[in-house]
Formats: C-alpha cells, structure tokens, sequence
C-alpha cells in the first residue's frame, strides 16, 4: 500500500483530508502535514521526515503538494533522492479522492500519473458544460 502524505500552506492539507474522509472514509495509510506560517522550510522538513523510516520502503510515498516552489514542495523535494517518492503538485479534492481509491492496488509512480489525470479531469469551467 503507497503511503500518502498531503503537504499544503494553512489548514489546507487537513481540510482536504478531512473532506476526502467525509466521502470515502478514514483511510490510515493518508496523512496530512500543515505548514503555519512561522514553520521554516527546515520546519517543515522536519515535520514531513517523521513519515519517512526508510530509505527502503518498498510500497513507496506519494506527496500530493499545494504549489510547486512553495515551501511545502520544496521541502518535500530533497526526500525524492533517498526514498521511493513522487511529489504531485496542485492538489486538489478528487486528488486526493482518487489516492485514496487506488493507493492500495497501484505503484507509486502508476499512482502519481492516476492522480494527476484525475485532478487534471476535475477542473471544468462549468458554464461551459451547462451550455452544450
């Protein structure tokens, strides 16, 4: 099962976490970390490293982050060198969704690009679809 961390600015990692459990369920392999504003990229660091035990971990972690060059992301960046990580920007609610669904049944690398479509899919200018 791939370990999934929510990394955002704010309340936003937990409120989309909270969100998703609302919907699916308690999933216990998803986490959210929220970085306040005093955390510190070095904070922040820190507080991500807790979900990390090795560099061996063989299911992997996805990260979904709020924005990349944010320090969210950039704190996330240095753990894709030691440990079998992908990091998916823009993170939103059907993200987060669809990690839950699949984390149990995909590799971490099939699940960032399922993610990934999956948000990609969810944006719509809903006037747009209305109007067909």
């Amino acid at each position: 099962m791939v370990k999934v961390i929510i990394a955002a600015h704010g309340n936003l990692a937990q409120e989309l976490l909270n969100s998703a459990s609302a919907i699916a369920g308690i999933a216990d392999n998803i986490h959210a970390v929220n970085m306040t504003a005093n955390d510190s990229l070095e904070q922040m660091q820190k507080n991500l490293s807790a979900f990390f035990d090795s560099p061996n971990d063989i299911d992997g972690t996805l990260i979904l982050v709020d924005m990349i060059g944010g320090t969210p992301c950039n704190a996330c960046a240095p753990i894709c060198q030691n440990f079998n990580t992908q990091i998916v920007a823009g993170v939103n609610l059907p993200m987060v969704l669809s990690a839950m669904f699949n984390s149990k049944t995909m590799n971490t690398s099939d699940l960032a690009d399922k993610v990934c479509a999956d948000g990609v899919k969810s944006i719509k200018i809903l006037k747009k679809l209305l109007n067909r």
